[in-house]
């Protein structure tokens, strides 16, 4: 297969199992390209191995999800938003193109079904940055002049650390990299949006979408501004828990758009807890 036809085949694959000699023969027809000094197909290449594998790891993603494998579902999910995130800055899929606009859109989703909230992230200092292109050490005053992030040759240009000198492990929220998903012990995750999910997602290309909604807790209900609030700050509930929002909770709602309410199994609104009670 030619790079038009490999296209065409990524455009219309519609299935659960991607041929898994794709990315040889890209790589075959990367090494003509670059031979043949020919950049933008080298190029045009690079995007079609990114396509490649952020529909296979969306693919991956969905089966793990039904195998309840969360944590290695969540990690491939992670992945694939990175490859996106390469991606975003060389090809326009605007318009849905190679399905990448309905993967990005799920991708956002499922996030947001997951009850992972805090992560750990090194804390270190790197003595030697590389260039993954011409392997020149980079410092403040030399530079290569490969752009991080550019394709040259078909490849991604990327900075490789090395001599690292690890001083500690911070706890964070939001790392650009979520893989260090923090376990404590004693508390297990509540898998149970995603569980529902499941019981309805009978397909990976099959349309839904959430909706969050947050409402009043039961102990704030009935209670007026001026009255003392609940939580026993001894403020008022206007100078409390209204202002800072702790008197709410967010319910979320799956919705799927080309289905009969009726046939729902379990679909009822439900409060996002992190941890199973």
């Amino acid at each position: 297969m030619d790079s038009l036809q490999i296209s065409e085949y990524l455009q219309d694959f519609k299935g659960t199992e991607l041929r898994t000699d794709i990315l040889d023969e890209l790589a075959e027809l990367k090494i003509t390209a670059v031979k043949h000094g020919d950049q933008q197909e080298a190029k045009n290449i690079w995007c079609l191995e990114q396509v490649y594998k952020v529909k296979k790891h969306f693919l991956t993603i969905y089966k793990q999800l039904v195998d309840k494998e969360f944590y290695k579902a969540w990690c491939e999910l992670d992945r694939a938003d990175i490859e996106l995130y390469f991606l975003r800055k060389h090809f326009d899929y605007s318009g849905n193109i190679y399905n990448l606009e309905f993967i990005e859109q799920i991708i956002i989703q499922l996030k947001m079904l997951f009850p992972y909230q805090y992560f750990s992230s090194r804390e270190s200092t790197v003595k030697t940055w590389r260039c993954s292109i011409c392997s020149q050490v980079i410092t403040l005053r030399n530079s290569c002049g490969h752009e991080v992030g550019e394709i040259y040759n078909g490849e991604q240009c990327f900075r490789s650390a090395e001599d690292i000198k690890f001083h500690g492990i911070a706890i964070v929220t939001n790392p650009f990299d979520k893989y260090a998903v923090l376990f404590i012990e004693g508390k297990e995750y509540n898998y149970a949006m995603l569980e529902n999910l499941m019981r309805n997602w009978t397909n990976p290309y099959e349309k839904w979408e959430i909706n969050v909604s947050r409402d009043l807790n039961e102990e704030y209900k009935g209670l007026g501004r001026n009255d003392s609030c609940v939580c026993n700050s001894g403020e008022k509930y206007k100078k409390c828990c209204l202002k800072t929002g702790k008197d709410k909770h967010e319910h979320y709602k799956l919705l799927f758009s080309e289905k009969n309410p009726n046939n729902f199994k379990h679909m009822e609104k439900q409060t996002f807890n992190t941890w199973k009670l």
